[in-house]
């Protein structure tokens, strides 16, 4: 496997575990709701932005879930939104951190 195609299917396997330990009993338009819980946030000069983005976009294509997530800008985000502490790119499902970093505390310093 190439490096590209063993980073797809770790962001499979984590996209995939995060929305099974977060999804409760099946329920209509269960993807359609839970992609309203996908975030993908970032601020304007961040340089992993287009491959993150592409890689999330592959996963839910390979998952046959629609890619119609949120995209926040952090630096849109108030001061006190704990949100605006993640760094960026960051993709967050139920207000959680796709990769299970914890919520960044509020005030948070600015980012570097």
């Amino acid at each position: 496997m190439t490096q590209r195609a063993l980073k797809l299917l770790g962001c499979l396997v984590a996209f995939n575990t995060v929305l099974a330990a977060c999804t409760t009993a099946p329920q209509p338009n269960a993807a359609q709701a839970s992609m309203k819980d996908l975030i993908f946030l970032t601020r304007d000069g961040c340089v992993n932005t287009v491959t993150m983005r592409a890689n999330l976009d592959e996963a839910l294509r390979a998952l046959s879930l629609p890619n119609d997530y949120q995209f926040i800008d952090a630096d849109t985000l108030a001061t006190t939104d704990p949100r605006a502490g993640y760094g960026t790119p960051t993709v967050l499902y139920q207000g959680r951190d796709l990769f299970d970093m914890p919520e960044p505390p509020v005030p948070h310093p600015p980012p570097t």
